[in-house]
């Protein structure tokens, strides 16, 4: 994004934040879930919004989702429906790779680590072809391993010669709401770190040469983004104006700028949120 203050990976606040918030396609859906689809088609479309060309879908929840069996279920359903439906046939007699990103060491982190433990993964030579074969690893993260996280994917996907790739990993977002309770898929593919300025080489279909689908889920909120969006909300209120420039220089002296928070009950956002996704993706290809 163009605008220093605003840090997200959730395309539907990017387009909002663009003013283009109307060419989502929002639908409720059972438990208070609402689903929003945006299709960024063209190039320039693209260049506005600041997300790459593709499909995203976004499930925005209640907080109390995570507290009822059903609702959790149904959640999984919908995006188990959602997955299939962006890859597309498939045949089953070629795996299906399964791509867990992120820092496993730092719960905001950990949610691509989390979802490939509790994914279902079948034996590629040995597994009836009645059932999708489906295969997972994690990559780590650069400062671990030494590797870019597209690297260690393309040379995997390169190996196994899978039909599609799903990556997943934990995201930032520009509002509260939405921790820990959102859960994007698109056909985009994904640039791990890049929520939170730490741009890597992107993954996705140019790179590993099959569907890239990426499923995330933002566990973390960049503060200046938080402060900068209460700050203008606020003084909207009062109806005063803002001194941006000012208040730039001051979150920056403070050591804010730079600064990722996220919620006191992280460890049970990433369990839960990863366990939805392992039951959708286990149900789209069982």
């Amino acid at each position: 994004m163009n605008n220093c203050d605003f840090v997200t990976d959730m395309a539907i606040e990017a387009a909002e934040a663009q003013g283009l918030g109307e060419l989502s396609k929002c639908t409720r859906l059972a438990h208070g879930i609402v689903q929003r689809y945006l299709n960024i088609k063209s190039t320039e479309l693209s260049a506005r919004i600041g997300r790459e060309r593709g499909v995203y879908i976004t499930y925005d929840c209640p907080r109390e989702i995570y507290g009822g069996e059903r609702a959790l279920k149904t959640l999984s359903s919908y995006i188990s429906t959602a997955v299939a439906g962006l890859i597309g046939t498939v045949r089953k007699s070629t795996p299906v790779l399964v791509i867990g990103l992120g820092n496993g060491g730092v719960i905001a982190d950990a949610l691509g680590e989390k979802t490939v433990e509790g994914v279902e993964v079948t034996k590629l030579y040995s597994q009836p072809i009645s059932k999708q074969r489906v295969c997972a690893m994690t990559t780590g993260v650069l400062g671990t391993t030494g590797i870019q996280s597209a690297q260690i994917a393309s040379a995997v996907t390169e190996r196994v010669k899978p039909c599609a790739v799903i990556l997943i990993d934990s995201l930032a977002t520009s509002a509260v709401s939405r921790v820990g309770t959102s859960f994007q898929i698109s056909t985009a593919g994904i640039s791990p770190g890049g929520g939170v300025g730490q741009d890597k080489e992107r993954i996705d279909k140019s790179v590993l040469g099959v569907p890239a689908i990426a499923i995330g889920v933002p566990l973390m909120l960049s503060m200046r983004t938080a402060l900068y969006n209460f700050v203008k909300e606020y003084c909207a209120l009062l109806n005063c104006n803002v001194d941006e420039y000012r208040l730039r220089a001051e979150m920056a002296e403070r050591g804010l700028s730079n600064l990722v928070v996220a919620p006191k009950e992280i460890d049970f956002l990433v369990d839960a949120a990863s366990g939805v996704i392992a039951t959708a993706l286990n149900k789209a290809f069982s």
